[in-house]
């Protein structure tokens, strides 16, 4: 049910990374954002990072805004909080439920984040256009015959297929009711794939760890080809970030560990949640866990397209289509 009717104040202010994994690098309520556009990093409240206004919103059948996503989360990231003091406080390994509410916390932090949505955009954007690219005039003959009162001149397909090719001037995304339903969906998948893995607690005494705004973290392995993708699947390890102390490192099947936790470990953790950044990352005050670090620059797209579009337009349509496709409207 929407919370808009009055009912409920309606939240708009989404956090894509949770206050209460934030508020564990936090001095109190303030931490040190970090931009990678080379902006001078500078003290910051929790409660104004990463923030996107309605990001969790569903439209409700009545198009009003409903944030029952918003609420769902939050009461995941109030359980899980639970499980993780406990382990900050010592518990190791946990019991299979306390294991289980911690993976679905860390699958939801995998799902929710805003690459997940920008890849997402992406692919909906490179396919519409594919389709168009591929289609030629004739799918483009078709689709305004669909909607034509009468016929279609060869003036009205050429323009028409003059603005779809011009692929640069616009950019498709998906609503968000779909991707709220691909979110759930890819939890679903993430939870299951980090219940079968090994899980090790990495905690330490004297280093300190930062958090980036993407904090699950997927670590390649050696063998695997630089041109790969590399997803919750196939990934070495996965690396979670749960205190400026501690992180949990899942790896291949087998018994849960503990993980050596060294200089050496602190540096290549923080290496790697730095470079799982898009735009910006944090860490406690009194910290400097970017010491040596090279920062990356910010990400803007999740998706890397080797083909350009133009290379594959067929403005005839492809190999075999009706010849009638392309005739001046339909026969009289």
């Amino acid at each position: 049910m929407s919370k808009s009717s009055g009912k409920a104040k309606l939240k708009r202010r989404h956090h894509t990374v949770p206050r209460l994994l934030l508020r564990r690098f936090a001095d109190g309520e303030r931490l040190v954002r970090v931009p990678l556009d080379g902006s001078e990093p500078r003290l910051c409240g929790i409660a104004d990072v990463t923030v996107h206004r309605d990001f969790y919103s569903m439209r409700d059948a009545s198009g009003e805004l409903d944030d029952t996503v918003e609420d769902l989360l939050a009461e995941l990231e109030g359980k899980a909080a639970k499980v993780i003091r406990k382990v900050i406080n010592g518990t190791w390994p946990l019991l299979v439920e306390d294991r289980a509410m911690v993976a679905e916390w860390i699958a939801a932090q995998h799902a929710r984040i805003p690459a997940a949505r920008t890849a997402h955009n992406e692919m909906a954007d490179q396919l519409g256009k594919i389709l168009i690219a591929m289609g030629g005039k004739p799918e483009i003959r078709r689709r305004l015959e669909e909607d034509a009162a009468g016929p279609v001149s060869d003036a009205e397909v050429e323009a028409l297929w003059e603005e779809m090719t011009d692929f640069d001037s616009y950019y498709v995304e998906m609503p968000v009711n779909d991707h709220m339903a691909s979110m759930a969906q890819s939890l679903k998948t993430a939870y299951e794939v980090f219940m079968r893995r090994s899980w090790g607690l990495c905690r330490f005494q004297r280093r300190t760890l930062l958090i980036p705004d993407h904090p699950v973290t997927l670590m390649r392995h050696p063998e695997t080809s630089s041109w790969r993708g590399v997803g919750i699947g196939n990934a070495a390890a996965i690396l979670m970030p749960i205190d400026r102390r501690a992180a949990i490192i899942m790896a291949s099947p087998g018994p849960d560990f503990v993980f050596p936790a060294t200089t050496k470990v602190a540096k290549e953790l923080n290496h790697r949640l730095a470079w799982n950044a898009r735009k910006e990352l944090f860490h406690h005050p009194e910290d400097n866990p970017l010491e040596g670090i090279e920062l990356p620059p910010v990400r803007e797209r999740e998706m890397e397209i080797s083909q350009p579009l133009e290379s594959i337009l067929l403005p005839d349509g492809p190999a075999g289509a009706p010849e009638d496709a392309a005739a001046d409207g339909p026969a009289a």
